[in-house]
Protein backbone atom coordinates (compact mmCIF):
# COMPACT_ATOMS: atom_id res chain seq x y z
CA UNK A 1 0.00 0.00 0.00
CA UNK A 2 1.84 3.03 -1.33
CA UNK A 3 3.66 5.16 1.19
CA UNK A 4 1.36 4.60 4.18
CA UNK A 5 3.32 2.12 6.24
CA UNK A 6 3.87 2.91 9.93
CA UNK A 7 7.49 3.91 10.34
CA UNK A 8 9.75 3.90 13.35
CA UNK A 9 10.17 7.36 14.77
CA UNK A 10 6.92 8.72 13.33
CA UNK A 11 4.39 10.46 15.56
CA UNK A 12 2.46 7.17 15.64
CA UNK A 13 5.14 5.71 17.87
CA UNK A 14 7.20 6.93 20.77
CA UNK A 15 10.14 4.82 19.60
CA UNK A 16 12.95 6.90 18.18
CA UNK A 17 11.02 10.08 18.68
CA UNK A 18 13.69 12.53 19.72
CA UNK A 19 13.04 16.11 18.76
CA UNK A 20 15.43 19.01 19.29
CA UNK A 21 14.80 21.73 21.80
CA UNK A 22 13.96 25.26 20.69
CA UNK A 23 17.08 26.24 18.81
CA UNK A 24 17.71 27.84 15.46
CA UNK A 25 18.55 25.81 12.40
CA UNK A 26 20.24 27.17 9.31
CA UNK A 27 18.75 24.32 7.33
CA UNK A 28 15.31 25.62 8.15
CA UNK A 29 16.02 29.22 7.39
CA UNK A 30 16.79 30.15 10.99
CA UNK A 31 13.37 28.98 12.11
CA UNK A 32 12.85 27.56 15.60
CA UNK A 33 13.32 23.81 15.13
CA UNK A 34 10.85 23.07 17.95
CA UNK A 35 7.87 24.28 15.91
CA UNK A 36 7.41 20.80 14.40
CA UNK A 37 7.76 19.01 17.73
CA UNK A 38 4.73 17.78 19.67
CA UNK A 39 4.75 20.70 22.08
CA UNK A 40 5.54 23.14 19.30
CA UNK A 41 2.44 22.08 17.39
CA UNK A 42 0.35 22.19 20.55
CA UNK A 43 1.57 25.72 21.30
CA UNK A 44 0.90 27.05 17.81
CA UNK A 45 -2.50 25.34 17.46
CA UNK A 46 -3.41 26.32 21.02
CA UNK A 47 -2.58 29.98 20.46
CA UNK A 48 -4.92 29.98 17.48
CA UNK A 49 -7.69 28.42 19.53
CA UNK A 50 -7.12 30.97 22.29
CA UNK A 51 -7.74 33.71 19.73
CA UNK A 52 -10.84 31.88 18.52
CA UNK A 53 -12.25 31.64 22.04
CA UNK A 54 -11.46 35.30 22.64
CA UNK A 55 -13.07 36.53 19.42
CA UNK A 56 -16.23 34.46 19.79
CA UNK A 57 -16.75 35.42 23.44
CA UNK A 58 -15.81 39.10 23.29
CA UNK A 59 -18.69 40.07 21.04
CA UNK A 60 -21.30 39.53 23.76
CA UNK A 61 -19.47 41.96 26.03
CA UNK A 62 -18.89 44.41 23.18
CA UNK A 63 -22.61 44.41 22.42
CA UNK A 64 -23.30 45.66 25.96
CA UNK A 65 -20.95 48.59 25.36
CA UNK A 66 -22.49 49.29 21.96
CA UNK A 67 -25.94 49.27 23.55
CA UNK A 68 -24.89 51.99 25.99
CA UNK A 69 -23.45 54.02 23.12
CA UNK A 70 -26.14 53.58 20.46
CA UNK A 71 -29.41 52.30 21.98
CA UNK A 72 -31.95 54.99 22.91
CA UNK A 73 -33.29 53.12 25.93
CA UNK A 74 -29.80 52.87 27.50
CA UNK A 75 -29.51 56.62 28.07
CA UNK A 76 -27.33 57.63 25.12
CA UNK A 77 -27.35 61.34 24.27
CA UNK A 78 -27.22 60.73 20.53
CA UNK A 79 -30.15 62.07 18.54
CA UNK A 80 -29.73 59.35 15.88
CA UNK A 81 -29.81 56.51 18.40
CA UNK A 82 -31.39 53.14 17.61
CA UNK A 83 -34.61 51.78 19.07
CA UNK A 84 -34.43 48.58 21.11
CA UNK A 85 -35.84 46.53 18.23
CA UNK A 86 -33.44 48.08 15.73
CA UNK A 87 -30.45 47.43 17.97
CA UNK A 88 -31.50 43.82 18.63
CA UNK A 89 -31.79 43.28 14.88
CA UNK A 90 -28.18 44.40 14.44
CA UNK A 91 -26.87 42.31 17.35
CA UNK A 92 -28.70 39.28 15.98
CA UNK A 93 -27.04 39.91 12.61
CA UNK A 94 -23.65 40.17 14.34
CA UNK A 95 -24.08 36.75 15.94
CA UNK A 96 -25.45 35.19 12.77
CA UNK A 97 -22.65 36.60 10.59
CA UNK A 98 -19.92 35.07 12.76
CA UNK A 99 -21.71 31.71 12.90
CA UNK A 100 -22.43 31.67 9.16
CA UNK A 101 -18.83 32.60 8.40
CA UNK A 102 -17.62 29.85 10.73
CA UNK A 103 -19.78 27.19 9.04
CA UNK A 104 -18.46 28.14 5.60
CA UNK A 105 -14.88 28.25 6.91
CA UNK A 106 -15.13 24.86 8.60
CA UNK A 107 -16.48 23.17 5.48
CA UNK A 108 -14.26 24.93 2.95
CA UNK A 109 -10.94 25.03 4.78
CA UNK A 110 -11.39 21.52 6.17
CA UNK A 111 -11.83 20.20 2.65
CA UNK A 112 -8.98 22.28 1.22
CA UNK A 113 -6.60 21.20 3.98
CA UNK A 114 -6.99 17.57 2.89
CA UNK A 115 -6.23 18.51 -0.71
CA UNK A 116 -3.72 21.37 -0.55
CA UNK A 117 -2.00 20.68 2.75
CA UNK A 118 -2.35 21.88 6.32
CA UNK A 119 0.37 24.54 6.43
CA UNK A 120 -0.92 26.86 3.68
CA UNK A 121 -4.51 26.75 4.94
CA UNK A 122 -3.39 27.28 8.55
CA UNK A 123 -1.56 30.43 7.47
CA UNK A 124 -4.60 31.59 5.50
CA UNK A 125 -6.99 31.24 8.44
CA UNK A 126 -4.65 33.24 10.70
CA UNK A 127 -4.53 36.04 8.12
CA UNK A 128 -8.32 36.13 7.91
CA UNK A 129 -8.62 36.38 11.69
CA UNK A 130 -6.09 39.21 11.80
CA UNK A 131 -7.84 41.13 9.01
CA UNK A 132 -11.29 40.49 10.48
CA UNK A 133 -10.24 41.60 13.97
CA UNK A 134 -8.68 44.88 12.88
CA UNK A 135 -11.45 45.56 10.36
CA UNK A 136 -13.98 45.14 13.19
CA UNK A 137 -12.16 47.76 15.24
CA UNK A 138 -11.93 50.24 12.35
CA UNK A 139 -15.56 50.45 11.26
CA UNK A 140 -16.90 54.01 10.83
CA UNK A 141 -20.24 55.73 10.53
CA UNK A 142 -19.35 57.53 7.26
CA UNK A 143 -22.28 59.87 7.69
CA UNK A 144 -24.73 57.00 7.98
CA UNK A 145 -25.05 56.95 11.75
CA UNK A 146 -24.93 53.88 14.00
CA UNK A 147 -26.67 51.74 11.39
CA UNK A 148 -23.83 52.19 8.90
CA UNK A 149 -21.22 51.40 11.54
CA UNK A 150 -23.00 48.26 12.71
CA UNK A 151 -23.55 47.08 9.13
CA UNK A 152 -19.81 47.27 8.52
CA UNK A 153 -19.23 45.44 11.79
CA UNK A 154 -21.53 42.63 10.65
CA UNK A 155 -19.45 42.22 7.46
CA UNK A 156 -16.17 42.28 9.37
CA UNK A 157 -17.46 39.72 11.88
CA UNK A 158 -18.51 37.47 9.02
CA UNK A 159 -14.95 37.58 7.65
CA UNK A 160 -13.58 36.92 11.12
CA UNK A 161 -15.94 33.95 11.56
CA UNK A 162 -14.77 32.61 8.20
CA UNK A 163 -11.20 32.45 9.48
CA UNK A 164 -12.20 31.12 12.90
CA UNK A 165 -14.17 28.33 11.25
CA UNK A 166 -11.05 27.10 9.51
CA UNK A 167 -9.15 26.98 12.79
CA UNK A 168 -11.31 24.15 14.14
CA UNK A 169 -10.37 21.37 11.68
CA UNK A 170 -6.84 22.74 11.16
CA UNK A 171 -5.86 22.97 14.83
CA UNK A 172 -7.25 19.50 15.56
CA UNK A 173 -5.61 17.93 12.51
CA UNK A 174 -2.21 19.53 13.02
CA UNK A 175 -2.11 18.50 16.67
CA UNK A 176 -3.40 14.97 16.04
CA UNK A 177 -0.93 14.26 13.24
CA UNK A 178 2.04 15.58 15.20
CA UNK A 179 1.58 13.62 18.45
CA UNK A 180 1.97 10.01 19.53
CA UNK A 181 -1.25 8.06 20.25
CA UNK A 182 -0.76 7.72 24.00
CA UNK A 183 -0.45 11.52 24.38
CA UNK A 184 -2.72 12.61 21.57
CA UNK A 185 -5.96 12.89 23.53
CA UNK A 186 -4.32 14.83 26.34
CA UNK A 187 -2.50 17.22 24.02
CA UNK A 188 -5.56 17.81 21.83
CA UNK A 189 -7.52 18.53 25.01
CA UNK A 190 -4.84 21.00 25.99
CA UNK A 191 -5.20 22.75 22.62
CA UNK A 192 -8.95 22.96 23.14
CA UNK A 193 -8.52 24.25 26.70
CA UNK A 194 -7.01 27.39 25.18
CA UNK A 195 -10.57 28.29 24.21
CA UNK A 196 -11.29 28.74 27.90
CA UNK A 197 -8.16 30.86 28.28
CA UNK A 198 -9.48 33.01 25.42
CA UNK A 199 -12.74 33.46 27.33
CA UNK A 200 -10.78 34.43 30.42
CA UNK A 201 -8.63 36.89 28.48
CA UNK A 202 -11.72 38.60 27.04
CA UNK A 203 -13.41 38.85 30.44
CA UNK A 204 -10.29 40.22 32.17
CA UNK A 205 -9.59 42.74 29.41
CA UNK A 206 -13.16 44.09 29.37
CA UNK A 207 -13.21 44.33 33.16
CA UNK A 208 -9.90 46.20 33.15
CA UNK A 209 -11.13 48.61 30.47
CA UNK A 210 -14.36 49.20 32.37
CA UNK A 211 -12.61 49.92 35.67
CA UNK A 212 -10.04 52.11 33.90
CA UNK A 213 -13.07 54.09 32.69
CA UNK A 214 -11.95 53.99 29.09
CA UNK A 215 -14.56 55.85 27.00
CA UNK A 216 -17.11 53.52 25.43
CA UNK A 217 -16.18 54.67 21.92
CA UNK A 218 -12.63 53.36 22.48
CA UNK A 219 -13.39 50.41 24.76
CA UNK A 220 -15.11 48.22 22.20
CA UNK A 221 -12.60 49.08 19.47
CA UNK A 222 -9.66 48.14 21.69
CA UNK A 223 -11.38 44.89 22.64
CA UNK A 224 -12.06 43.88 19.03
CA UNK A 225 -8.58 44.86 17.78
CA UNK A 226 -6.91 42.88 20.56
CA UNK A 227 -8.29 39.69 19.00
CA UNK A 228 -5.80 40.05 16.15
CA UNK A 229 -2.68 40.26 18.30
CA UNK A 230 -2.29 36.59 19.23
CA UNK A 231 -2.73 35.39 15.61
CA UNK A 232 -0.15 37.97 14.51
CA UNK A 233 2.35 36.49 16.94
CA UNK A 234 1.59 32.91 15.91
CA UNK A 235 1.64 33.68 12.17
CA UNK A 236 5.43 33.60 12.00
CA UNK A 237 5.56 30.18 13.64
CA UNK A 238 2.84 28.83 11.36
CA UNK A 239 4.95 29.86 8.40
CA UNK A 240 7.87 27.79 9.76
CA UNK A 241 5.81 24.62 10.21
CA UNK A 242 6.17 21.66 7.87
CA UNK A 243 3.57 19.20 6.68
CA UNK A 244 3.14 16.20 8.94
CA UNK A 245 4.73 12.90 7.99
CA UNK A 246 1.28 11.31 7.67
CA UNK A 247 0.05 13.98 5.24
CA UNK A 248 3.25 13.74 3.22
CA UNK A 249 2.69 10.00 2.80
CA UNK A 250 -0.94 10.55 1.83
CA UNK A 251 0.08 13.11 -0.79
CA UNK A 252 2.58 10.64 -2.24
CA UNK A 253 -0.05 7.92 -2.31
CA UNK A 254 -2.45 10.22 -4.16
CA UNK A 255 0.17 11.01 -6.77
CA UNK A 256 0.70 7.27 -7.22
CA UNK A 257 -3.03 6.80 -7.90
CA UNK A 258 -3.75 4.86 -4.70
CA UNK A 259 -7.53 4.44 -4.33
CA UNK A 260 -7.18 3.79 -0.62
CA UNK A 261 -6.72 7.51 0.09
CA UNK A 262 -9.78 8.67 -1.81
CA UNK A 263 -11.67 11.21 0.34
CA UNK A 264 -15.18 10.28 -0.79
CA UNK A 265 -14.50 6.60 -0.18
CA UNK A 266 -13.27 7.41 3.30
CA UNK A 267 -16.30 9.58 4.05
CA UNK A 268 -18.57 6.72 2.99
CA UNK A 269 -16.67 4.28 5.17
CA UNK A 270 -17.04 6.53 8.22
CA UNK A 271 -20.63 7.62 7.48
CA UNK A 272 -22.08 6.38 10.79
CA UNK A 273 -19.19 7.85 12.74
CA UNK A 274 -19.92 11.19 11.06
CA UNK A 275 -23.56 10.99 12.15
CA UNK A 276 -22.28 10.55 15.69
CA UNK A 277 -19.63 13.30 15.72
CA UNK A 278 -21.71 15.82 13.74
CA UNK A 279 -24.95 14.98 15.55
CA UNK A 280 -23.41 15.33 19.00
CA UNK A 281 -21.75 18.61 18.10
CA UNK A 282 -25.07 19.90 16.70
CA UNK A 283 -27.05 19.02 19.84
CA UNK A 284 -24.39 20.22 22.23
CA UNK A 285 -23.92 23.61 20.58
CA UNK A 286 -27.64 24.30 20.69
CA UNK A 287 -27.34 24.02 24.46
CA UNK A 288 -23.97 25.73 24.84
CA UNK A 289 -24.68 28.80 22.72
CA UNK A 290 -28.31 29.11 23.79
CA UNK A 291 -27.14 28.99 27.40
CA UNK A 292 -24.78 31.89 26.74
CA UNK A 293 -27.69 33.94 25.38
CA UNK A 294 -29.66 33.94 28.60
CA UNK A 295 -26.86 33.76 31.17
CA UNK A 296 -26.92 37.56 31.53
CA UNK A 297 -30.54 37.37 32.74
CA UNK A 298 -29.72 34.45 35.01
CA UNK A 299 -26.62 35.98 36.60
CA UNK A 300 -28.28 39.40 37.04
CA UNK A 301 -29.57 38.09 40.38
CA UNK A 302 -26.00 38.34 41.72
CA UNK A 303 -25.30 41.80 43.11
CA UNK A 304 -21.66 42.63 42.51
CA UNK A 305 -19.76 45.79 41.73
CA UNK A 306 -20.92 49.38 41.50
CA UNK A 307 -23.48 48.74 38.77
CA UNK A 308 -23.57 49.43 35.04
CA UNK A 309 -20.92 47.98 32.73
CA UNK A 310 -18.54 47.29 35.61
CA UNK A 311 -21.02 44.92 37.25
CA UNK A 312 -21.82 43.29 33.89
CA UNK A 313 -18.14 42.57 33.29
CA UNK A 314 -17.67 41.26 36.83
CA UNK A 315 -20.54 38.81 36.41
CA UNK A 316 -19.07 37.66 33.10
CA UNK A 317 -15.71 37.04 34.77
CA UNK A 318 -17.39 35.04 37.55
CA UNK A 319 -19.07 32.74 35.00
CA UNK A 320 -15.78 32.26 33.13
CA UNK A 321 -13.94 31.39 36.34
CA UNK A 322 -16.61 28.81 37.16
CA UNK A 323 -16.46 27.16 33.72
CA UNK A 324 -12.67 27.30 33.27
CA UNK A 325 -11.67 24.39 35.58
CA UNK A 326 -13.78 21.99 33.49
CA UNK A 327 -11.37 22.34 30.57
CA UNK A 328 -8.34 21.33 32.61
CA UNK A 329 -10.10 18.54 34.51
CA UNK A 330 -10.85 17.17 31.05
CA UNK A 331 -7.18 17.46 30.07
CA UNK A 332 -6.18 15.50 33.20
CA UNK A 333 -8.80 12.75 32.94
CA UNK A 334 -9.55 12.16 29.25
CA UNK A 335 -7.02 9.30 28.98
CA UNK A 336 -7.92 7.80 32.35
CA UNK A 337 -11.69 7.81 31.83
CA UNK A 338 -11.76 7.44 28.06
CA UNK A 339 -13.32 9.74 25.48
CA UNK A 340 -16.73 8.10 25.40
CA UNK A 341 -17.00 7.96 29.19
CA UNK A 342 -16.11 11.64 29.50
CA UNK A 343 -18.83 12.52 27.00
CA UNK A 344 -21.40 10.30 28.72
CA UNK A 345 -20.76 11.65 32.22
CA UNK A 346 -20.77 15.21 30.86
CA UNK A 347 -24.22 14.77 29.33
CA UNK A 348 -25.51 12.97 32.44
CA UNK A 349 -24.39 15.82 34.69
CA UNK A 350 -25.84 18.41 32.33
CA UNK A 351 -29.20 16.63 32.55
CA UNK A 352 -28.98 16.64 36.35
CA UNK A 353 -27.92 20.25 36.89
CA UNK A 354 -30.14 21.77 34.19
CA UNK A 355 -33.09 19.88 35.68
CA UNK A 356 -32.28 21.20 39.17
CA UNK A 357 -32.10 24.72 37.71
CA UNK A 358 -35.46 24.22 36.04
CA UNK A 359 -37.27 22.90 39.11
CA UNK A 360 -35.76 25.21 41.75
CA UNK A 361 -34.92 28.42 39.85
CA UNK A 362 -37.71 30.58 41.39
CA UNK A 363 -36.91 29.44 44.95
CA UNK A 364 -33.12 29.75 44.65
CA UNK A 365 -33.41 33.07 42.83
CA UNK A 366 -35.35 34.54 45.74
CA UNK A 367 -33.70 32.80 48.69
CA UNK A 368 -30.29 31.44 47.72
CA UNK A 369 -28.81 33.32 44.74
CA UNK A 370 -25.23 32.27 45.57
CA UNK A 371 -26.28 28.60 45.64
CA UNK A 372 -28.03 29.02 42.32
CA UNK A 373 -24.89 30.53 40.79
CA UNK A 374 -22.94 27.44 41.87
CA UNK A 375 -25.56 25.05 40.46
CA UNK A 376 -25.82 27.01 37.23
CA UNK A 377 -22.04 27.17 36.99
CA UNK A 378 -21.87 23.38 37.18
CA UNK A 379 -23.77 23.19 33.87
CA UNK A 380 -20.81 25.02 32.30
CA UNK A 381 -18.25 22.95 34.21
CA UNK A 382 -19.65 19.65 32.96
CA UNK A 383 -20.14 21.06 29.49
CA UNK A 384 -16.40 21.70 29.28
CA UNK A 385 -15.50 18.51 31.16
CA UNK A 386 -17.73 16.65 28.75
CA UNK A 387 -19.12 17.12 25.27
CA UNK A 388 -17.57 20.53 24.60
CA UNK A 389 -14.16 18.86 24.87
CA UNK A 390 -14.87 15.46 23.34
CA UNK A 391 -16.80 16.71 20.30
CA UNK A 392 -13.54 18.42 19.33
CA UNK A 393 -11.13 15.61 20.27
CA UNK A 394 -12.95 12.51 18.96
CA UNK A 395 -13.23 13.52 15.27
CA UNK A 396 -9.63 14.68 15.40
CA UNK A 397 -8.52 11.22 16.52
CA UNK A 398 -10.71 8.64 14.81
CA UNK A 399 -10.67 9.85 11.21
CA UNK A 400 -7.74 8.94 8.93
CA UNK A 401 -5.36 11.53 7.54
CA UNK A 402 -6.76 11.57 4.00
CA UNK A 403 -10.12 12.91 5.25
CA UNK A 404 -9.38 14.04 8.82
CA UNK A 405 -9.77 17.80 8.25
CA UNK A 406 -12.79 17.30 5.98
CA UNK A 407 -14.70 15.15 8.46
CA UNK A 408 -13.66 17.26 11.44
CA UNK A 409 -14.78 20.37 9.55
CA UNK A 410 -18.14 18.79 8.72
CA UNK A 411 -18.63 17.85 12.37
CA UNK A 412 -17.68 21.33 13.58
CA UNK A 413 -19.92 22.98 10.96
CA UNK A 414 -22.81 20.91 12.23
CA UNK A 415 -22.07 22.32 15.69
CA UNK A 416 -22.17 25.91 14.47
CA UNK A 417 -25.46 25.20 12.70
CA UNK A 418 -26.74 23.97 16.06
CA UNK A 419 -25.54 27.22 17.62
CA UNK A 420 -27.46 29.13 14.96
CA UNK A 421 -30.61 27.11 15.68
CA UNK A 422 -30.21 27.74 19.40
CA UNK A 423 -29.68 31.47 18.98
CA UNK A 424 -32.83 31.73 16.85
CA UNK A 425 -35.10 29.40 18.83
CA UNK A 426 -34.14 30.06 22.46
CA UNK A 427 -35.62 33.59 22.69
CA UNK A 428 -39.01 32.04 21.88
CA UNK A 429 -38.52 29.69 24.83
CA UNK A 430 -37.34 32.27 27.37
CA UNK A 431 -39.64 35.01 26.14
CA UNK A 432 -38.70 38.56 25.12
CA UNK A 433 -37.83 39.86 27.63
CA UNK A 434 -37.02 36.65 29.49
CA UNK A 435 -39.49 35.62 32.19
CA UNK A 436 -39.01 33.31 35.17
CA UNK A 437 -41.24 30.68 33.59
CA UNK A 438 -39.44 31.10 30.26
CA UNK A 439 -36.05 30.56 31.88
CA UNK A 440 -37.35 27.44 33.61
CA UNK A 441 -38.54 26.13 30.25
CA UNK A 442 -35.12 26.89 28.76
CA UNK A 443 -33.39 24.85 31.48
CA UNK A 444 -35.68 21.88 30.78
CA UNK A 445 -35.09 22.18 27.01
CA UNK A 446 -31.31 22.12 27.64
CA UNK A 447 -31.70 19.03 29.83
CA UNK A 448 -33.74 17.33 27.09
CA UNK A 449 -31.14 18.10 24.43
CA UNK A 450 -28.41 16.73 26.70
CA UNK A 451 -30.46 13.53 27.05
CA UNK A 452 -30.66 13.25 23.25
CA UNK A 453 -26.89 13.71 23.07
CA UNK A 454 -26.42 10.97 25.66
CA UNK A 455 -28.43 8.50 23.58
CA UNK A 456 -26.55 9.45 20.41
CA UNK A 457 -23.23 9.00 22.22
CA UNK A 458 -24.12 5.52 23.45
CA UNK A 459 -24.97 4.23 19.97
CA UNK A 460 -22.83 6.28 17.56
CA UNK A 461 -19.61 7.10 19.42
CA UNK A 462 -16.87 4.47 19.32
CA UNK A 463 -15.27 3.26 22.53
CA UNK A 464 -11.51 3.28 22.05
CA UNK A 465 -8.24 3.94 23.83
CA UNK A 466 -5.02 5.47 22.53
CA UNK A 467 -3.51 2.12 21.49
CA UNK A 468 -6.64 1.17 19.54
CA UNK A 469 -5.83 3.86 16.97
CA UNK A 470 -2.26 2.70 16.26
CA UNK A 471 -2.43 1.92 12.54
CA UNK A 472 -2.13 -1.41 10.83
CA UNK A 473 -0.45 -1.78 7.45
CA UNK A 474 -1.57 0.72 4.85
CA UNK A 475 -3.27 3.17 7.22
CA UNK A 476 -2.59 6.30 9.23
CA UNK A 477 -5.27 5.63 11.88
CA UNK A 478 -6.76 2.27 12.81
CA UNK A 479 -10.52 1.92 12.31
CA UNK A 480 -12.43 2.35 15.60
CA UNK A 481 -15.71 0.43 15.10
CA UNK A 482 -19.03 1.41 16.57
CA UNK A 483 -20.79 -1.15 18.74
CA UNK A 484 -22.82 -2.64 15.87
CA UNK A 485 -19.74 -2.71 13.60
CA UNK A 486 -17.51 -4.81 15.85
CA UNK A 487 -18.14 -7.99 13.89
CA UNK A 488 -17.17 -6.23 10.68
CA UNK A 489 -13.40 -6.21 10.57
CA UNK A 490 -11.35 -3.47 9.07
CA UNK A 491 -9.96 -5.95 6.52
CA UNK A 492 -13.49 -6.70 5.30
CA UNK A 493 -14.16 -3.03 4.64
CA UNK A 494 -10.82 -2.59 2.90
CA UNK A 495 -11.17 -5.69 0.71
CA UNK A 496 -14.74 -4.79 -0.18
CA UNK A 497 -13.62 -1.45 -1.55
CA UNK A 498 -10.51 -2.83 -3.20
CA UNK A 499 -8.19 -0.86 -0.94
CA UNK A 500 -5.74 -3.29 0.63
CA UNK A 501 -3.21 -5.19 -1.39
CA UNK A 502 -2.22 -8.63 -0.14
CA UNK A 503 1.31 -8.16 -1.42
CA UNK A 504 2.67 -6.61 1.81
CA UNK A 505 5.57 -8.77 2.86
CA UNK A 506 6.21 -10.22 6.29
CA UNK A 507 8.94 -7.73 7.14
CA UNK A 508 6.46 -4.89 6.84
CA UNK A 509 4.03 -6.72 9.10
CA UNK A 510 6.76 -7.27 11.69
CA UNK A 511 7.75 -3.61 11.50
CA UNK A 512 4.14 -2.55 12.11
CA UNK A 513 3.80 -4.95 15.04
CA UNK A 514 6.99 -3.71 16.65
CA UNK A 515 5.88 -0.11 16.24
CA UNK A 516 2.50 -0.94 17.80
CA UNK A 517 4.18 -2.71 20.72
CA UNK A 518 6.46 0.26 21.35
CA UNK A 519 3.44 2.33 22.38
Amino acid sequence: HVGLRHREGSPQSDQGQHRPSCSFSAARGMAPSCVDSEWGRVAVAGSGFMADGYDLYIIGQVERVLAVEFECSKGTLRTDCLTTDEFKAYTSALSSAALFGAVVGQLLFGTLADRLGRRFIFITTACLIIIGSFASACVMELGGGPGMLLTQLVIARGLLGFGIGGEYPLSATICAEGTAPRRRGTLMSLVFANQGLGYLLSAVLMLALAYAEVPNAYMWRIALAFGGIVPMISLYFRMQMHESEDYTKIAAAREAGDKGVDILLTVRRYAWHLVGTAGNWFLFDIVFYANSLFNAEVTSIIRVGPGGLKSDMLRTLIIVLIMLPGYFVGVALINKLGRKNVQIQGYANMILWFSICGFFFPYMRANAPALFLIVYGLTFFFSNFGANLTTYVIPGEIYPTQAKATLHGMSAASGKMGAFVGSIAMPYVTGLPATTEGLQNAFFVCAGLAAAGLVLTIFLTPRYGPNDLIPEKGETVAFAPLYFQRKTTQKYWADKDGVVSSSDDESEAVEDTEARDSD
